[in-house]
């Protein structure tokens, strides 16, 4: 694996995590503005693991905890998976604040698309309880797009300094 490829391994992990964060920060304010259990976003992620019984009010503290590890993994995952993406592409692509706002955005949709119209539709049919635009359009402005971003800013400043690094030597 190159150093690019690397370089972009890891800040894809990292982006994810800080991109999860704004994610489910905005899904919690988006289900308390529809009216809905705050938290439930992240008894939703924690039903993945132990069913729809997580959903329940009366569940325990350790619903929220396996929600949170649960999002918080898939979260580095995926920036995993977007970083190792990006590192194939062109310096300019890769650099580019557009670019990767548009790539940032699509992966988001993607996102939602494999996870809630493939893999929710076989094993967690309660996820399509959701309105789906909705949250098509939350993982992609609230985790793809920051994800993009970061990774443009990231690999702006590994380029500069590369450039810079055999300057005046």
């Amino acid at each position: 694996m190159s150093e690019a490829m690397k370089r972009g391994a890891k800040e894809g992990v990292g982006f994810g995590l800080i991109a999860g964060a704004i994610f489910v920060v905005m899904e919690v304010v988006g289900a308390a503005m529809m009216g809905q259990p705050a938290l439930m976003p992240i008894r939703m992620f924690a039903s993945t693991v132990l069913g729809q019984a997580a959903l329940m009010e009366s569940s325990a503290a350790a619903v929220l905890i396996v929600g949170t590890i649960v999002h918080f993994a898939l979260s580095g995952v995926f920036g995993l998976i977007y970083g190792l993406i990006n590192g194939r592409f062109s310096t300019s692509t890769e650099t580019s604040f557009g670019r990767q706002a548009g790539l940032g955005l699509l992966f988001g949709a993607m996102l939602w698309l494999a996870n809630f119209q493939l893999i929710a539709r076989v094993l967690y049919p309660w996820f399509l309880d959701a309105p789906q635009f909705l949250q098509m359009a939350m993982h992609a402005m609230f985790f793809g797009l920051p994800l993009g971003l970061m990774y443009a800013a990231a690999e702006r400043r590994a380029h500069h300094s590369v450039r810079h690094v055999g300057v005046g030597t």
